[in-house]
């Protein structure tokens, strides 16, 4: 997959928007790790949502907990290992980053205040709007081997 060229965003973020939602019945919840996943892998939703919740549950043996409730940083981490992707967190909560396209690489999974979004080719893939329409704090981000990427077919050629 060749990567996209957008136009200069006009947002303060320096980020587009690409509103994709890979939920099958596009719903909306606090599935957001799972969503970030798929959206900055190109993974299938069902899988992802089975490796996060299964993850999910052996991270807290005394939850029933699911995907579908959110992923904490850990549960996100351990579920892209399970997967057999390599990445690695970079934390920025000591700083006081702000989320836009200076301090995130070029594709990563974003970790905002309660939230995690996919940024790929210089877009925030998300199935809302999770930009902010004021300068919203970066608390971190996971990168990928860059080896993941390609056999994923995710690097331009």
């Amino acid at each position: 997959m060749a990567t996209l060229a957008f136009p200069k965003s006009s947002h303060q973020s320096g980020l587009r928007l690409m509103l994709r939602n890979p939920h099958p019945k596009k719903e909306r919840h606090g599935d957001c790790g799972t969503r970030a996943i798929c959206l900055a892998l190109g993974l299938d939703y069902k899988t992802v949502w089975q490796f996060a919740t299964n993850r999910k549950q052996r991270n807290n043996p005394y939850s029933q907990a699911t995907a579908t409730w959110g992923l904490s940083k850990t549960d996100l981490m351990d579920t892209l290992s399970d997967l057999g992707i390599d990445s690695s967190f970079t934390s920025l909560k000591t700083f006081d980053f702000k989320f836009n396209k200076d301090n995130v690489p070029p594709h990563c999974i974003a970790l905002l205040p309660r939230h995690w979004v996919a940024v790929r080719d210089g877009a925030v893939w998300d199935s809302y709007d999770s930009r902010g329409t004021r300068p919203r704090k970066l608390k971190g981000y996971v990168m990928f081997n860059k080896d993941n990427l390609c056999d994923l077919n995710l690097l331009g050629a």
